[in-house]
């Protein structure tokens, strides 16, 4: 197994709000993507303590353990510092973050979000979405409203409808998956796939051997069609 992550500001914003966390061994690992919100620097701020949140989670409790349970408390944990942060500071009101995250246990992945950050599997040259975006236009996908790529130049693109740290109770959706050896997981922010196609995406991955080449050719992509926010990506080869 291979495991890296990337992260850059793009070529439009001053502050990098995207954040990652890794932890692996050879046997198992954990990753995660976050994305802030909000003004000034909290979007920075909120996004940073998600995962500071998580890892803090991770020391009292064996998140590989009861997998889906105690990945549904890490993500409350997240929520719960804050939602307590953006409520007791005044400059930081309303910040928020996406989340996504994937963790190893046995032959399943776990897979849990919140947000549009998003979570892929590549397998047999072929991409998927595994998660499901928490946003306005998402849904109006969804529902056969309007399409993929009417969604790109929706006036409510940026508009989620659920994320870290805006309210007391979160609800993450929740996926477990199967993978064989050879296949990728791409966690991403939204600032990769509102850039870059997916079928670009997947050809980018599975036909780039070295793993850090390929994160640095994904970033080097977006920002090459604009770069209009921060871009964030983990990779997992199993």
């Amino acid at each position: 197994m291979k495991i890296a992550g990337l992260t850059n500001v793009g070529l439009k914003r001053t502050l990098n709000e995207d954040d990652f966390f890794i932890d692996s061994n050879e046997k198992r690992f954990v990753a995660l993507v976050s994305d802030g919100m909000g003004g000034h620097n909290a979007g920075e701020i909120a996004s940073s303590m998600a995962i500071e949140a998580f890892r803090e989670f991770m020391v009292d409790v064996n998140v590989f353990s009861h997998t889906a349970n105690n990945l549904k408390k890490a993500m409350s944990y997240c929520n719960y510092k804050v939602y307590n942060m953006a409520r007791t500071n005044k400059e930081l009101s309303g910040m928020g973050a996406t989340m996504v995250v994937a963790l190893s246990s046995g032959k399943k992945i776990f897979i849990a979000n919140i947000g549009d950050s998003r979570a892929y599997l590549i397998s047999k040259g072929e991409i998927k979405q595994i998660s499901d975006d928490h946003s306005f236009v998402f849904e109006l996908v969804k529902n056969g409203i309007i399409t993929k790529e009417e969604a790109k130049a929706h006036p409510q693109r940026n508009e989620i409808t659920k994320a870290i740290g805006i309210v007391p109770t979160v609800f993450p959706d929740f996926y477990s998956i199967e993978t064989e050896k050879g296949d990728i997981l791409l966690l991403c922010s939204d600032g990769l796939t509102n850039m870059v196609d997916d079928e670009v995406i997947n050809e980018i991955i599975t036909t780039t051997e070295d793993i850090d080449e390929t994160l640095k050719r994904l970033i080097d992509t977006a920002n090459e069609n604009g770069g209009i926010d921060n871009i964030t990506a983990v990779l997992i080869k199993i």
